[in-house]
């Protein structure tokens, strides 16, 4: 789902968008899909495949004035962390120099200006929310 869901909604909204001239697509991909996590192969790489197309349909659309990005957050404090057992979310937190979790709003915020008129020359992007543990 991760990877498929994602190719196939940005397939069905693309054409209108490249019709209009304008579009913004923005997929949440995942630090796992850039740095992996131990123990979820296949997330991290569907997440890693979701990279890989937001980085060549940011490419194949730069032309169109439609933009494909993506960000990819660490640990975000959300329903399914809190119920986590303590010693994964421990284990998650140990990588992340600021270890603590995200916040929903710091990850609004740039969900906010990537998909906003203000990111005109961003695309084929993925944006890190990862506290300090992806530095590269």
């Amino acid at each position: 789902m991760n990877l498929r869901g994602a190719f196939i909604l940005s397939k069905a909204v693309l054409p209108s968008m490249t019709a209009s001239g304008y579009g913004r697509i923005l997929h949440v991909a995942s630090i796992a899909g850039k740095d992996g996590n131990a123990g979820m192969v296949s997330y991290s790489a569907s997440k890693a495949g979701l990279v890989g197309m937001v980085k060549a349909m940011g490419k194949e659309y730069a032309q169109t004035g439609v933009t494909i990005n993506a960000i990819a957050p660490a640990v975000i404090r959300t329903q399914m962390v809190d119920e986590m057992p303590e010693s994964q979310v421990d284990y998650m937190l140990s990588r992340i120099p600021m270890n603590r979790c995200g916040t929903l709003d710091e990850v609004a915020e740039p969900i906010s200006w990537t998909v906003s008129p203000a990111a005109s020359y961003t695309t084929g992007f993925v944006f890190d929310l990862s506290g300090g543990r992806a530095v590269y």
